[in-house]
């Protein structure tokens, strides 16, 4: 095994929390760093991706299925950087860009990869390393998986993984995962002032400070949420300094809903459900509200925070119906309730208090179970004392 000297982060090997002085490779000679609350990584500690990415040639980046704020700017951000260092960088992601975050793609272009497209498909072919961004699950890549796995498999492709999500899988070549962060826009930003100390000159351009925004403003709500500390306010100021227009970036992102948007929007809080003396917040979207409000499944995206507005709700449950008969749960949660625990009943995964699954079976059975593990998951969190 091999071991490089550090300065005491927290690693994590095949899933497990270990406390060591030096950096770990398990046997498959991947790297998995977690460091310790309130602690940025340092350029020692970047080295193995910036190794990477400066090594490598021809590079696909890609987010998770669903695309968000965080997703698409830290992938735009970086592509714009890989571009500055002279490397060939393609954006494919799985599904497509929402419609208030289309105005990224003017900074770098964005495919959409539905195994029809042929330049995306010979994108990966081509590749010799793929950064996944803002996911720490193979499942997210939904159908860019096979295609990533099948090239690994001929070891011809390096995986890498920049992440800031709660218990990441064991599937890539180096992973930083580092869920104490507000964002993987954060980490992006740390990075690249990593490259820039390696390589010796200054990557930030405008763009790729408005992408990093767009990152960290989105996966922070808007600055409110309980990890954003001193230092992001900072790290945002920096970004404004460098040519991130604030105003302008959260007009095109929360003041940009079509009218079946709002449409749907109002059907959706005049079905939403409050449950077991006002602790649960519950709402399902069914494909029909869908169809009479002619809105699209990304409309659903910006309903879920309503749930949760009720100062007694402590878990808020938006369940949406997709086209195919699955059915995609988000969860959101006050105080020390670990939803991303509940999503991983399911093979879902993400934060504390914001996490989500996609159920591979009807609606009417996901309602009818999820409502009952939800009420137990809860039950369970009282008689532990985690609530007061």
């Amino acid at each position: 095994m091999e071991k490089k000297s550090g300065d005491g982060p927290n690693y994590i090997k095949r899933g497990k929390k270990h406390k060591f002085n030096f950096m770990l490779y398990n046997s498959y000679s991947q790297l998995m760093i977690v460091p310790e609350y309130g602690r940025t990584l340092n350029a020692e500690e970047w080295s193995p991706v910036i190794d990477a990415l400066l090594e490598g040639q021809h590079f696909v980046l890609a987010t998770h299925e669903n695309s968000d704020g965080d997703g698409l700017g830290s992938e735009v951000a970086l592509a714009l950087v890989l571009r500055a260092l002279g490397k060939e960088v393609a954006i494919v992601n799985p599904t497509e860009v929402p419609p208030n975050y289309q105005f990224l793609k003017k900074l770098y272009p964005i495919a959409f990869f539905d195994k029809k497209s042929e330049e995306a498909i010979q994108e990966l072919a081509l590749c010799d390393v793929v950064v996944l961004l803002d996911a720490n699950l193979r499942d997210r890549m939904g159908s860019l998986w096979p295609h990533v796995k099948f090239s690994r498999e001929l070891g011809s492709l390096k995986l890498l993984c920049i992440d800031h999500h709660l218990e990441p899988d064991d599937f890539t070549d180096v992973m930083v995962c580092e869920n104490y962060a507000t964002s993987t826009g954060e980490l992006v930003y740390g990075l690249i002032y990593a490259i820039q100390e390696r390589v010796g000159r200054n990557l930030f351009t405008s763009d790729i400070a408005e992408a990093l925004y767009v990152a960290v403003m989105t996966d922070t709500g808007s600055f409110r949420f309980p990890k954003t500390t001193p230092y992001v306010y900072q790290l945002a100021g920096d970004l404004v300094s460098k040519g991130a227009d604030a105003s302008e970036i959260y007009d095109s992102i929360y003041n940009s809903l079509t009218p079946s948007a709002l449409k749907l929007l109002g059907a959706a809080l005049s079905a939403i459900t409050i449950l077991d003396n006002g602790e649960i917040s519950w709402l399902f979207i069914s494909q029909d509200m869908i169809k009479v409000t002619e809105s699209k499944l990304f409309d659903t995206d910006l309903i879920i925070r309503y749930l949760l507005s009720v100062p007694s709700v402590r878990i808020a449950v938006l369940m949406v119906e997709m086209q195919d008969g699955r059915t995609k749960a988000s969860f959101r949660s006050r105080g020390n309730i670990y939803v991303n625990q509940l999503a991983k009943q399911y093979g879902g995964g993400g934060h504390m208090n914001a996490a989500g699954c996609l159920f591979q079976f009807s609606s009417d059975k996901a309602q009818k179970v999820l409502l009952e593990d939800v009420r137990l998951f809860l039950k369970s969190h009282k008689e532990k004392g985690f609530l007061q």
